[in-house]
């Protein structure tokens, strides 16, 4: 490696020296996850364990995913900004993951899937824990995976790994940079936890629930029971059918073919396929469902369409777009398809599907209630998304 090749794309005002290159062995040492144990020791004692399933995200973050477990003195604790890596997993690509332990707890212990780096003053905590995790050393490490039907990592070789070590002064700006931004990323993902959450639980309440014609919760001057009807006798429904594969296109002047769960992002239809030959259509406005699996997905389209067999379209306004993604998320769309060869609906189970139904000015104010909650769902998800794509290529760019 050349020295221009020892500084990242993008880096701090300030600072112009070239990396240093050192092996990850000479700046820290290692120490092995828990030893002797079965999975019966585990469930009582005072310490707490790290278990499998939690290795590839930072579990201190939830600490009700820790698992009791007895510890005898000679097993090695986690310490303040220690590093852990995965020795083993059924992708090449997970094996060698790495996260930082930025943590005062005490009486935290790896498993046996994992062996612990602690390092010396050369590296910041911050900068270690991303630096491990930029797309050049992720690279390397899925390069020393080995196995054929579970992938496994030697503990020497990634020690043996060259990793780049600006200043300290650099490392510190580093770290900081993108502590900052998962604390962005943190604060929307809560955000959006949330408000998916308040979602589900008023889909609940402001719907009838265990055969009552009267939901729990209602907007204020509405009182009469709501009406049960056949879906198909309150809104009108296109059962789809695909058009020659022949017919297939990458032409944005042709139609827009909307075939299945592929075609739709974050609840919209995103034109991915054309088509030159008009079957059955889905005019702009029209609420868009799955009826192959999954079975009961729903979606919206701005675009007029063409539909395959994969989906349906109804006219519905925003009520029975809020009613049908209630009855996909109680599952009522997945117990009619179960019986079929795969995972599918036909027209005669979505007509026929019994729904209950208030008057049109009741509907409105519901369908105007959820489709603010959704709006902000989308605001916090679009923020997510942004974060994280800015937070994927600063790590490809701002190190070595």
């Amino acid at each position: 490696m050349t020295e221009q090749a020892k500084v990242p794309a993008i880096r701090f005002a300030g600072f112009t020296d070239p990396w240093e290159q050192r092996k990850l062995g000479n700046c820290g040492t290692t120490y092995s996850g828990l030893s002797g144990k079965t999975k019966e020791d585990f469930g009582h004692g005072n310490a707490r364990f790290v278990p499998y399933t939690n290795v590839f995200d930072n579990p201190l973050a939830d600490t009700e995913r820790l698992e009791a477990v007895e510890i005898d003195s000679s097993q090695n604790k986690v310490a303040y900004g220690d590093v852990f890596f995965t020795v083993s997993s059924e992708t090449p690509d997970e094996v060698g993951m790495s996260s930082v332990w930025l943590s005062d707890q005490d009486d935290v212990y790896l498993n046996s899937f994992c062996f612990g780096y602690r390092q010396d003053s050369t590296f910041d905590p911050h900068y270690l824990a991303y630096m491990l995790r930029s797309s050049s050393i992720r690279s390397d490490l899925t390069l020393l995976a080995q196995g054929i039907s579970r992938f496994n990592i030697s503990k020497n070789k990634v020690m043996e790994l060259s990793v780049a070590v600006p200043s300290a002064a650099e490392q510190k700006q580093i770290g900081q940079y993108f502590a900052r931004l998962d604390s962005l990323i943190t604060l929307h993902q809560r955000k959006y936890d949330k408000l998916t959450k308040v979602k589900k639980a008023m889909l609940e309440k402001m719907f009838p629930e265990n055969g009552s014609p009267y939901p729990e919760i209602r907007f204020k001057g509405f009182t009469d029971a709501w009406e049960q009807r056949k879906l198909g006798d309150t809104v009108q429904i296109t059962m789809g059918q695909s058009p020659d594969g022949s017919t297939y296109s990458d032409v944005p002047s042709d139609y827009i073919l909307v075939q299945g769960n592929a075609d739709l992002q974050n609840g919209w239809v995103s034109p991915r396929v054309w088509t030159s030959q008009m079957t059955k259509k889905a005019d702009a406005g029209d609420l868009i469902m799955s009826v192959r699996a999954p079975a009961g997905a729903m979606g919206k389209t701005a675009y007029n369409a063409v539909i395959g067999r994969g989906v349906a379209a109804i006219k519905g306004n925003e009520f029975i777009y809020q009613l049908l993604e209630k009855m996909d998320s109680d599952g009522y769309w997945k117990a009619l398809s179960c019986g079929s060869t795969f995972e599918s609906l036909n027209s005669d189970n979505i007509k026929n599907a019994d729904v209950l139904i208030p008057d049109v000015a009741e509907q409105e104010k519901i369908g105007e209630y959820f489709l603010a909650i959704d709006r902000l769902i989308t605001l916090h998800q679009r923020k997510l998304e942004k974060l994280k794509n800015i937070k994927k290529s600063c790590l490809e760019k701002m190190f070595v």
